[in-house]
């Protein structure tokens, strides 16, 4: 058994923590909440019922233990994982126990919804460091390009507040409620909402994840992998 220590944002820390299980069968987590950056501001707890207690002498970072074939960013990287590892992953995912008002939520959201296609979209306009490696590059002109050929019920997921609203104004999207705002990690509720639609988000027919997006990757992995992926390119350094 080994200390599972993950940083970072959701998506990354629980590829960490399906990666660990699945090398080591039983962990200690080790969840830390920063207080400025970006990051998860909940405790595991907050949006998920597993308890992972242990004692062990090894200790193991975030991304620096993620197994490689987690990180399946590129298509052609979810086409080629093996399915013994790929049947892994999911058999570690689905021991994964949201809390009782996500998975009401998710259910209720899903029973609206019935057959849609999901377009996720990433920003990475969330804090500074995020804004200034990629968010600043975000062209929405190309995810107009994709969504002006998109037919049938349409699950948005997003990143910011602002985005949202342009594309909702344009296009007959569906949002699921949220009790603070889009893409905020900083409460619990925000959190739990996050969660929402990221389970929500990998139970449609076609995803249109945001290339870079381990949030879009996410959810095709804690929807077993069932969903059609489907890569849009969003971000242009010039």
């Amino acid at each position: 058994m080994i200390h599972c220590r993950p940083y970072g944002g959701i998506s990354n820390r629980m590829k960490c923590i399906i990666s660990c299980i699945a090398e080591y069968d039983e962990i200690n987590l080790i969840w830390k909440i920063p207080e400025t950056g970006g990051g998860v501001r909940c405790e595991f707890n907050d949006i998920y019922k597993n308890i992972y207690k242990g004692h062990s002498s090894k200790i193991v970072n975030s991304c620096k233990f993620i197994h490689e074939e987690m990180n399946t960013l590129e298509d052609e990287e979810k086409n080629t994982l093996s399915n013994e590892l790929k049947q892994k992953y999911l058999n570690v995912i689905k021991t994964l126990q949201p809390v009782d008002y996500i998975l009401e939520r998710v259910k209720e959201e899903k029973d609206k919804l019935g057959d849609f296609n999901t377009v996720s979209v990433r920003t990475f306009r969330s804090f500074e460091q995020e804004y200034e490696s990629w968010g600043k590059f975000f062209k929405i002109e190309n995810l107009f390009k994709i969504m002006d050929n998109l037919e049938g019920k349409i699950l948005l997921t997003c990143d910011d507040n602002d985005v949202t609203d342009v594309i909702k104004n344009k296009y007959d999207v569906y949002t699921t409620p949220k009790r603070t705002k889009f893409g905020d990690f900083t409460t619990v509720e925000g959190m739990q909402d996050i969660l929402i639609d990221q389970y929500l988000g990998g139970m449609a027919k076609n995803l249109y994840g945001t290339r870079m997006s381990s949030f879009s990757e996410m959810q095709w992995w804690l929807g077993l992998c069932q969903s059609n992926y489907i890569q849009m390119k969003l971000h242009e350094k010039n």
